[in-house]
């Protein structure tokens, strides 16, 4: 890819937003026909590489699905309904205000219209669209907030600047040179939020385990965020773009700076319904658990042999953010 793109040469972008669902059926259904991602692999996951790498008893399985916009290697979404005769929802509040997985966004070509789409298939917005002015040097994006299948919250962003020398042209012309939108007016997975107790210890992890680089740094504040964001009167907390080496599967560290969260985490696991995991393709997975351990880094599943769908033969590990306690899935392609 051109550097025109300002695509960093190095780093791992998210590959996946791994989600455990509660019908695997309806939320392909939902996927493909509201967001007009593909099916690339379907199968039945068990066995004890399977059962040891999600910390699940003997005997375990899962009906898997991976989804891609157009084949895409990053921005994925990995499936997993879970075999399991308890299954707790991971979100159990409204809106974001927690620690952990917060939210996926993708860009849309038309917010008001992709909008009402997700509202007729039961998704309930929280705002109306609404317009950011990030600044000159960036652009005023449209964005709104959704509730979606498996209390998994989406953000449609519609792209907008005024600046020639805007930073969102630049990736409107990427989105133009990959063929424009997909069929239902969506792209991949482009960033991924994650809520974090402690800023700079999550940014080391990103940074040094997964080598990606600061694409921009804010505080967000302000009556419209509040609104859009559902956060309480006065409200601020520190955002932090960071990206691998693709346009898309950014990570957003986002750090509360004077508001309390609900802390997610603990329910962010095997087998429930919710966003579980960031999957991240790394080019060395020893070298990437020695930097996790350097971090202190909680090492919740060691690696493990395993046939992944969509990628086929890999060694994989789960990893607790040290910011906040989340699943970072590792995966080294065998």
């Amino acid at each position: 890819m051109s550097n025109d793109f300002g695509i960093p040469e190095t780093g791992s972008p998210l590959y996946a937003a791994t989600i455990g669902v509660e019908d695997l059926e309806r939320s392909v259904s939902f996927y493909t026909e509201a967001m007009g991602l593909d099916v690339l692999d379907r199968r039945r996951l068990s066995g004890l590489a399977f059962e040891a790498h999600w910390r699940l008893p003997a005997g375990a399985s899962a009906a898997a699905a991976v989804l891609s916009d157009r084949d895409f290697p990053v921005g994925r979404l990995v499936l997993l309904q879970f075999d399991a005769r308890e299954r707790e929802r991971v979100r159990n509040i409204p809106g974001q205000r927690f620690f952990g997985f917060v939210n996926l966004n993708l860009y849309v070509d038309d917010i008001e219209r992709r909008t009402r789409r997700l509202e007729a298939l039961g998704c309930r917005p929280w705002s109306r669209p609404v317009r950011h002015d990030m600044g000159p040097s960036i652009g005023q994006p449209i964005e709104v907030m959704v509730d979606g299948p498996d209390s998994v919250i989406f953000n449609p962003i519609e792209l907008r600047a005024a600046n020639p020398e805007a930073r969102i042209l630049r990736t409107i012309a990427y989105i133009e040179s990959i063929g424009g939108y997909n069929r239902c007016g969506t792209t991949a997975v482009v960033t991924s939020q994650h809520c974090v107790s402690d800023y700079e210890r999550a940014m080391a992890f990103n940074t040094r385990v997964m080598g990606m680089s600061i694409r921009n740094d804010t505080v967000l504040q302000g009556p419209h965020m509040e609104h859009f964001m559902q956060y309480p009167p006065g409200a601020r907390s520190r955002d932090t773009y960071l990206q691998g080496n693709h346009v898309f599967g950014k990570v957003a560290i986002n750090h509360p700076l004077n508001f309390e969260c609900a802390n997610l985490v603990p329910r962010a696991v095997a087998p429930n319904i919710g966003y579980i995991a960031q999957s991240f393709r790394v080019p060395s997975l020893a070298d990437s658990l020695t930097e996790a351990r350097a971090l202190s880094s909680e090492i919740y599943s060691e690696p493990v042999e395993i046939d992944l769908p969509a990628l086929g033969r890999a060694s994989a590990a789960l990893v607790r953010s040290p910011g906040s306690g989340a699943l970072h899935e590792l995966i080294q392609i065998l």
